[in-house]
C-alpha cells in the first residue's frame, strides 16, 4: 500500500479517492466516509507532492494517532495515571529511503530508550543527550509510575487538559494532541457507523 502511495507523483483528489476506495477495508473505513476524509485532509493545498504528504498524515492518524489519543482518554477516565508523548526526532542512522519530510516514525523512540545512539557511529551530541533524557524518563516511569525526575523537562500528566510532552531536538509541553482530528473522526464515525453483517435467517421447522 505504501509503495503505491509513494509512486504517485501527481497526487490529486481523484487519485486519493481511488487509493482510499482500494484499501478502505484494510483501513477500516466505510466508502461513504471517503469524500469527507478527502475534504478534510487534502483541501489545504494544490501541490500534488504536498497532497501525498497529507495523505500520509491521514494514514498516520488512522493507524496510530487517533487510537492513541482515544486509548489515553480511556485510561485517564478510568483513573489510571497516564502520560502521553509525541516523538519527533529523525535518528541519524535511519534508511536514506525514508522521505525527508518524516521526522519521527513509528517506533523511533525505541532507539533512544535502549541507547542505540551510543552504539552507532555518527550520532551527534544532541542525539546522545536525547537518548539519555528518554532513558531517564522511561526508567523513572518503570520505578515510580511517573516519568518526572530531577533535571528533566516536566512531563504533565494526561488529564482533562490533555497535556503531553513533545520529545525531540526541543522537548516541551503541549496540549490536546490531534484534538481537531480526533473530533473530526469521532463525528465521522457517529454519522457513518460500521455496518455489521447479519447472518442469513434460517427458518426452523419441527418435524414430528
Amino acid at each position: 500500500m505504501m509503495e503505491d502511495l509513494h509512486s504517485q507523483d501527481k497526487m490529486n483528489e481523484k487519485m486519493a479517492s481511488f487509493f482510499l476506495k482500494r484499501f478502505h477495508s484494510k483501513l477500516n473505513i466505510a466508502e461513504s466516509m471517503i469524500p469527507a476524509i478527502i475534504e478534510k485532509y487534502l483541501k489545504g493545498t494544490v501541490d500534488p507532492s504536498k497532497k501525498g504528504d497529507l495523505l500520509l498524515d491521514m494514514l498516520g492518524d488512522i493507524f496510530l494517532c487517533i487510537p492513541s489519543v482515544t486509548f489515553s482518554r480511556s485510561l485517564r477516565d478510568a483513573g489510571v495515571p497516564t502520560y502521553m508523548y509525541e516523538f519527533q526526532y529523525r535518528p541519524s542512522f535511519v534508511s536514506d529511503q525514508r522521505p525527508q519530510t518524516i521526522q519521527g516514525d513509528h517506533g523511533d523512540e525505541i532507539f533512544s530508550v535502549f541507547g542505540t545512539p551510543f552504539l552507532k557511529e555518527g550520532a551527534s551530541e544532541e542525539e546522545t543527550n536525547l537518548s539519555k533524557m528518554v532513558m531517564k524518563f522511561w526508567a523513572n516511569f518503570a520505578r515510580n509510575g511517573n516519568p518526572n525526575g530531577e533535571g528533566l523537562p516536566h512531563w504533565p500528566e494526561y488529564d482533562q487538559m490533555e497535556g503531553y510532552l513533545q520529545i525531540g531536538a526541543t522537548t516541551q509541553q503541549a496540549q490536546r494532541l490531534k484534538g481537531e482530528e480526533v473530533a473530526f473522526w469521532n463525528e465521522l464515525l457517529v454519522n457513518n457507523p460500521p455496518q455489521t453483517e447479519h447472518p442469513e435467517h434460517t427458518e426452523h421447522t419441527e418435524h414430528k
